[in-house]
């Protein structure tokens, strides 16, 4: 799933044309689980960057659509005893939204679904009994589905040298969980995206 990107991205490319724009993006995500069986999840923090184009309609309007490698996940904390357990979640996926594109005045709003594919996942589980902490990783990427479908919701201003900043949110739609000891959890991806940008035309 990782060359997924550079596809996309090179079709992002080969494409820029008249009525196009062409940019890069990266920021930091919040991200945790969502659902009846996600109650006690925490958030972590995670990372995003890719490509993105824009293809205008016209001065208010277009479709911006984007390939982001983005980390997500959670973590949850247990205790028994005197034995702490804590589980964090990686899920690294390959985003690809699709979204309406609304600007003026350089303020602009997203919206849109997104489909993501996962590219790897682990569960890092540190163990603390008497003070000693006991660290195992775990490679889970084949108990995720390998597809994720979301919405994504997104606020933002752009200044005239062409560099933005931008606050969104993306909800899972679907669970996550296809194999693995919590097959049949309800768990879905839930994270914010702050993420600064730079279109190039």
């Amino acid at each position: 799933m990782k060359k997924l990107l550079f596809l996309v991205a090179f079709a992002l490319v080969s494409s820029t044309g008249f009525g196009q724009q062409l940019g890069v993006k990266a920021g930091a995500t919040y991200a945790t689980f969502k659902g009846d069986d996600a109650k006690n999840y925490d958030y972590r923090l995670g990372y995003t960057a890719g490509v993105m184009l824009q293809q205008h309609i016209t001065d208010l309007v277009g479709v911006q659509v984007e390939a982001l490698y983005t980390s997500k996940g959670a973590k949850i904390e247990n205790k028994t005893g005197n034995t702490e357990i804590n589980n964090i979640y990686r899920l690294n996926y390959v985003d690809v939204p699709v979204m309406l594109h609304l600007s003026a005045g350089g303020m602009f709003i997203d919206l849109g679904p997104q489909a993501s594919f996962i590219s790897s996942a682990k569960r890092i589980s540190e163990t603390t009994t008497n003070s000693t902490t006991t660290t195992v990783e775990t490679d889970i990427t084949d108990n995720p589905y390998t597809i994720d479908f979301s919405y994504v919701a997104g606020i933002g201003f752009r200044a005239s040298n062409n560099i933005g900043i931008e606050l969104r949110y993306n909800g899972g739609l679907k669970k996550i969980d296809d194999e693995g000891p919590l097959v049949g959890i309800q768990r879905r991806n839930s994270h914010f995206n702050l993420m600064l940008s730079y279109l190039f035309w």
